[in-house]
């Protein structure tokens, strides 16, 4: 893999992304709106499964992409992927 392509630069970088959406995105998409809608809790509400399984998603990745850096830091993978597991699996029960 490339120097610059890290586990940590992806989870940096998907984190950023969601930041991106929740301040920004959210708030142009509302505009326009009377006040009574609710479209930016609407769309909070609904990007949560995404975000959550995108973290799991590259939980997954990074274990079988960057094999010396799992070795090294595998209680990283270990927590995201026990967290993700269980939040996606409340999302499927409740759903």
């Amino acid at each position: 893999m490339k120097k610059y392509l890290k586990p940590h630069i992806i989870y940096l970088t998907w984190t950023l992304l969601v930041v991106i959406f929740w301040f920004v995105v959210i708030p142009i998409a509302s505009i326009g709106h009377s006040g009574g809608e609710q479209v930016p809790l609407t769309l909070l509400a609904e990007s949560l499964e995404p975000i959550i399984l995108g973290y799991f998603t590259i939980s997954i990745l990074t274990t079988i992409l960057f094999k010396d850096w799992f070795k090294k830091y595998w209680i990283v993978n270990l927590i995201i992927f026990s967290l993700t597991t269980f939040l996606l699996t409340v999302f499927i029960i409740n759903s």
